[in-house]
């Protein structure tokens, strides 16, 4: 029929039962909670990578930038050197055309020389129409 279960053999067999249960329960709680702060360090970590990697590629925005500047400015002067370059050339034709006018001018200048130094050397010969 009906038996109460007030022996303490049960009550200190439940009791234990439940303290069993309950330690259980509570070392499995604590080995979670283990892996969720080692799960929340490494977010933490790599919240802070992630920060610097972002200052990083701020300074590397900010250093191709400058480098785009520099080009600009490079560009720039390779421009005007092209031009330089090309008007030296023009300059050089032009050198080239002259001296080739001085050295025909030197010539003459010379047989004039030639025809002066016999004139004076010989002004009868001149005179004569005798000059070569």
């Amino acid at each position: 029929m009906y038996r109460r279960v007030n022996n303490s053999r049960y009550v200190v067999f439940g009791i234990g039962g439940i303290v069993l249960v309950m330690s259980v329960f509570t070392w499995v709680m604590y080995g979670m909670a283990q892996r969720v702060v080692t799960m929340t360090e490494v977010m933490l970590q790599m919240g802070n990578n992630v920060q610097i990697m972002t200052d990083v590629q701020k300074q590397m925005a900010a250093d191709i930038n400058g480098m785009n500047v520099s080009m600009i400015h490079i560009d720039e002067k390779m421009g005007r050197m092209d031009a330089s370059i090309k008007r030296m050339t023009q300059d050089v034709t032009v050198m080239a055309a002259n001296t080739s006018n001085i050295t025909a001018n030197m010539a003459r200048m010379s047989w004039d020389l030639g025809r002066t130094t016999h004139m004076f050397s010989s002004p009868m010969n001149y005179m004569m129409g005798m000059v070569p």
